[in-house]
């Protein structure tokens, strides 16, 4: 089924198209939106860093929050990745995602990639 789309007055966008949310049964500003769905991307981030001790468990970095990845121990057992754009999920069920990985930075996450390759 195709997504409903109107143009509409947002109290922070102005005038901009917003979306029919089935679930709300209501329209939303697509920008608003997209904005919220970022915001609870980087929290859910930011505290899964933080369970997981804030540095790459390797080299020790820790500088920016961007730089640090979690790398699946197993990757026979990875549902989902944490890292890629798309559907955004319940903090537990990234918890649960989070807990066959270890969290490391990008060059040594770059790094134990193409080991196994």
């Amino acid at each position: 089924m195709k997504e409903k789309h109107i143009i509409k007055e947002c109290k922070h966008h102005g005038q901009t198209e917003h979306i029919l949310e089935k679930c709300r049964n209501a329209y939303r500003c697509k920008k608003c939106r997209s904005n919220n769905v970022s915001k609870r991307r980087k929290s859910i981030k930011e505290k899964l860093v933080k369970l997981f001790g804030g540095e790459c468990k390797i080299c020790g970095y820790k500088k920016y929050i961007g730089a640090l990845e979690f790398h699946h121990l197993d990757p026979e057992n990875k549902k989902f990745s944490l890292g890629c754009s798309g559907l955004t999920r319940s903090f537990e069920k990234a918890l649960e995602e989070a807990k066959k990985c270890i969290l490391v930075c990008a060059n040594c996450h770059r790094e134990l990639e193409s080991i196994k390759n």
